[in-house]
């Protein structure tokens, strides 16, 4: 007989979402169309996305509504989503947009104030936007991504 698991055991081989070798679509943020707009500038893998300097891709891109900040945070999603075990793109937009864009910040972060960070951008018309009708995530949730960044700085 296989031997058996506990449900917290098995919370503990999660998967990683995103790796540098993937299409650029499939990185946070970027759809079809915007993917389509990095291939022509021969960026077509997440690597090749997060090798770029912000600056230049938004030169290049010539699109006033796209500006190096915002790659640049587009950039810190997906390095999360690489990083942490069991983040998806949508959590790591939210995790960005509560100021938290690097692993090691949500490692260090007090469970507190990183879930009541989470939850005001969640609430904010930017976090709406981003969840899509879908509900914020729970406590327990972002106590997870604070684990799995300690896992990760840890690794």
């Amino acid at each position: 007989l296989a031997p058996r698991h506990d449900k917290a055991a098995l919370d503990n081989v999660r998967r990683f979402y995103l790796k540098s070798s993937d299409d650029l679509e499939a990185a946070p943020t970027i759809g079809p169309k915007m993917a389509q707009r990095f291939a022509e500038l021969g960026i077509m893998t997440v690597a090749d996305f997060l090798g770029q300097s912000p600056d230049d891709m938004a030169e290049l891109l010539d699109d006033s509504r796209i500006d190096a900040e915002m790659l640049e945070e587009w950039q810190d999603q997906a390095q999360l989503v690489i990083e942490v075990a069991g983040l998806s793109g949508t959590h790591a937009q939210l995790l960005t947009g509560a100021g938290y864009r690097t692993v090691a910040s949500i490692a260090d972060a007090d469970p507190v104030a990183l879930s009541a960070d989470v939850l005001k951008f969640a609430t904010s018309t930017g976090g709406k936007r981003i969840l899509r009708d879908g509900h914020p995530p729970d406590l327990e949730k972002i106590k997870g991504w604070l684990n799995a960044a300690q896992e990760a700085m840890a690794a």
